[in-house]
């Protein structure tokens, strides 16, 4: 027993000594802050770049490019949206919506990650694109 007082009693001081989660959290969440705006820096500069491609009429590399971004961000709605501008831009409009409804789908999976309405765009896109038949 004695033993192991005065063990906890040499190991208390080193303990205390340790830096503690409290003083750690903001280099922590630098570290984390700095990759998620990496991240995020390069989903919005490569969404664009297909935005620009389907402008400048380079549907075939901005079909490839908005495939990517569904691979490699695959937590984000813009691969899906942006497959959706290609379609859109090639004229099948059936395949844009169908698109669009998967944006659709991946918000509603994710509510917290989206304000309220986000989705009407792409519903508006829908009716557009792909109206429901009347009854």
């Amino acid at each position: 027993m004695r033993s192991i007082e005065a063990a906890e009693r040499a190991a208390r001081p080193k303990i205390e000594a340790a830096p503690s989660m409290a003083s750690l959290l903001p280099a922590l969440k630098e570290l984390f802050t700095n990759d998620i705006d990496d991240e995020l820096t390069k989903l919005i500069e490569d969404s664009n770049a297909v935005i620009k491609m389907v402008r400048a009429g380079q549907l075939d590399e901005a079909e490839h490019a908005a495939r990517e971004l569904l691979v490699r961000f695959p937590d984000f709605h813009d691969g899906y949206d942006r497959l959706g501008m290609v379609y859109e831009a090639r004229g099948d409009n059936k395949q844009a919506a169908h698109c669009y409804r998967q944006v659709i789908d991946f918000v509603r999976a994710r509510p917290d990650q989206y304000e309220p309405g986000f989705e009407d765009t792409f519903h508006r896109l829908i009716q557009k694109l792909d109206p429901a038949p009347a009854d």
